[in-house]
Parts: C-alpha cells; sequence; structure tokens
C-alpha cells in the first residue's frame, strides 16, 4: 500500500465521525422539538436515507474510478462549467468549516470556559486544523483510527451510566407522531449527518484501495453513525424528557450532567464535550481537506498544502462573523442550511447520474 492510500476501515471510521459531528449536541433538541415523545422514528428513517445516498455515492463513484469528485465534474460538465461547480463546492466548504469553528467556540464559552475569548479557542482550533491538512489525509485518518476506539468506548459506558436515570413513561405514548414531521426531521437529521458526505467523501474515495470494500465500509459507517445517534436520541428523551429536550440547547450534555451514582460518579459531562469536540475536529477537517482540493484544482496548483495556512486565515476571521447573532444562527440553519444540503447532497449526485447517462447515450448514437 502507497502512502496515499485509504484503508476501507480508515473510510468506514471518518464516515462515522464526519456524521456524528455537529449532530450529537444539537440534534435531539431539534427532533425532540417537532416530534416529542417519538423523536426516535424519524432517525430510523434518516438512517434509511442515508443507506439510499451511500448507493447512489458508490454508484458515481464507480462510474467514474480513479477519479476524485474535482476531475467527475470536469469530465461530465466540460471543462469551464466543471470549474465554476468545483470553486463553488469549495467555497460552500469553506464557509461551512467556517460555521463549525463558530459552533465550537459557542459551546466552549457558553458551557465550559466562558470566561475565554471566543478568539482564542478559534485560533487554538484552526491551528489543529490546518496542522492536520499540512501533514496529509492519510495521517489525518491514521489519527483517527487511535481515537476512535476510545470514542466508541466513552460512547458506550454514556449510555450505560444513564440508563438508572431513564423513564419508559417519558416516549409514552408511542406512534402519536404524524408522517408530515417523520418526514421533515429525518430530512434535518440527514441534512446533518449523510447528505454532505458527498462533497467531503468525494476528493478522497478514490483513493481507497479497493471500491467493493468501499462501499461497504461506506454502508457499515452509515448504519453505525445511525445507531449512536439513535441510542442518543432515545436516551435524551427517556432521560430528560421530550419537553426538556427540546428546550435544552445542548441535550446531551445535559444528560450527563444529570448523572449521578452514590454521589461519587457525577460531574462527567466532559465526556460528551471529548466526543464532540474529538468527531467535529475530523468534521471540520474534512470540509477544510474538500476547500483547499477544490481551490488547488480550479487554479492548478501544483502542491495543496501550500493553501493550508492563508485559508485557515480566512476560516478564522470567517468564524467571528459569519453569524452575528444566535437568532440569525437558529434561521440558518433551518431554512437555509438544509435547502442547500438538499442541493449539493441529492440534486448534484442526481444531475451528475443524468448528465452523465445522456452523454454516453449521445456517444452511442
Amino acid at each position: 500500500m502507497t502512502t496515499d492510500q485509504i484503508s476501507p476501515r480508515q473510510l468506514m471510521i471518518i464516515v462515522i465521525l464526519y456524521a456524528i459531528g455537529t449532530a450529537i449536541l444539537v440534534i435531539p433538541a431539534s427532533v425532540a422539538a417537532d416530534a416529542k415523545q417519538d423523536a426516535w422514528m424519524p432517525q430510523i428513517v434518516s438512517i434509511a436515507m442515508g443507506i439510499v445516498l451511500v448507493w447512489l455515492y458508490v454508484f458515481i463513484s464507480k462510474k467514474f474510478p480513479q477519479c476524485s469528485i474535482y476531475e467527475i465534474n470536469d469530465k461530465v460538465f466540460g471543462k469551464w462549467l466543471g470549474k465554476f461547480i468545483t470553486l463553488s463546492l469549495a467555497l460552500l466548504t469553506l464557509i461551512f468549516s467556517s460555521q463549525v469553528v463558530f459552533y465550537v467556540g459557542q459551546f466552549m464559552t457558553t458551557q465550559i470556559i466562558q470566561e475565554t475569548p471566543i478568539q482564542s479557542i478559534h485560533i487554538l482550533f484552526m491551528l489543529l486544523v490546518v496542522m492536520g491538512a499540512k501533514l496529509g489525509m492519510v495521517v489525518l485518518l491514521r489519527t483517527a483510527e487511535i481515537f476512535f476506539p476510545w470514542i466508541v468506548l466513552l460512547f458506550i459506558l454514556f449510555m450505560v451510566i444513564n440508563i438508572p436515570n431513564m423513564e419508559l413513561n417519558n416516549i409514552l405514548p408511542v406512534g402519536e407522531i404524524t408522517t408530515l414531521p417523520v418526514v421533515r426531521s429525518a430530512i434535518r437529521i440527514t441534512s446533518y449527518t449523510y447528505i454532505s458526505l458527498f462533497i467531503t467523501i468525494g476528493p478522497i474515495i478514490h483513493q481507497v484501495t479497493s471500491m467493493q470494500k468501499a462501499k461497504k465500509a461506506y454502508l457499515i459507517g452509515v448504519i453505525i453513525s445511525g445507531m449512536m445517534m439513535l441510542l442518543l436520541i432515545l436516551s435524551s428523551v427517556l432521560v430528560l424528557g421530550a419537553d426538556n429536550t427540546a428546550v435544552q440547547v445542548y441535550p446531551s450534555y445535559a444528560l450527563a450532567q444529570r448523572i449521578n451514582i452514590g454521589n461519587f460518579l457525577q460531574r462527567i459531562e466532559v465526556i460528551v464535550a471529548f466526543l464532540w469536540l474529538v468527531s467535529i475536529f475530523f468534521k471540520l477537517s474534512m470540509f477544510f481537506n474538500t476547500a483547499i482540493r477544490g481551490i488547488a484544482h480550479v487554479f492548478h496548483f501544483r502542491d495543496y498544502k501550500m493553501l493550508c495556512f492563508p485559508l485557515g486565515l480566512i476560516d478564522t476571521v470567517l468564524s467571528l462573523v459569519v453569524y452575528p447573532n444566535t437568532a440569525y444562527e437558529d434561521k440558518f440553519d433551518n431554512l437555509t442550511f438544509i435547502p442547500l444540503a438538499l442541493l449539493i447532497g441529492f440534486v448534484y449526485p442526481l444531475l451528475i447520474v443524468l448528465i452523465s447517462w445522456m452523454r454516453k447515450s449521445s456517444i452511442r448514437s
């Protein structure tokens, strides 16, 4: 195996960490607000949506073997339109990465280190991301392999410790939700977890050693991350109740604050903070990697790593202004991000399949 190749196991791990990244703290509240005590039902639908999307993404990868998403754009849409689409994706993921940095700073300054300036948190976090990008994607994925067992272990421990605090009455009555809230919440979950995988995994999936094994790894990653989110949503509703979960800013963090075993084992919410910060670091790194590789492809830079530091500076500054206030953040996440995610993660892949099929048919004719 060459240093530029990625193993299927590494692909599976990065899919899991990416999917639970920002979702692990914020999704339970939004879903509980819409689906109440049946909040776990949209998550099951979301897993099914994720499996369908995996099939679509892997189909495109098999149709264009040994090609990154940027090279697929050039082949399908033509040189100039393909470069425009690639640049648009790069700039869009740069904005997404700045939003993720904002989430980190907001969480740290409101929950853990309230008196620390948010600018210092953004700078330190982006320095780690830039360092990871400079070292390369393979090094980043090997780092994910090191952290992954600890994340799984802490997550299982977190779920088990919460069992004594669970009340089955909190999920009753079952099945009261109607179809529309289920679909709406499932689309919201999928937008934060699986839909944007196409533009973040697309630049590296051609580096996986076996495409057949990559499909299996991709699928397992979606299912495992979906089950983790299902357990988290179900635990939040069982412990906090649907109404309390809906009003919490970070329900899983509040869930960890409830843990108290014999007045000895308590105040272990740092476990949730560790899970979230590690997973969001890799999600942010994937967004940042997509941005720098896309810009390097458009402008024909020999080495994309030369863009790490300047784009890291831009990202740090942008993270301070991307959300002027919390009301703007909430409105953007619900009214703008979800349609945008559907555009780049569903409509855009379908256009690639449709146009490539039309071109192939015209050539045969």
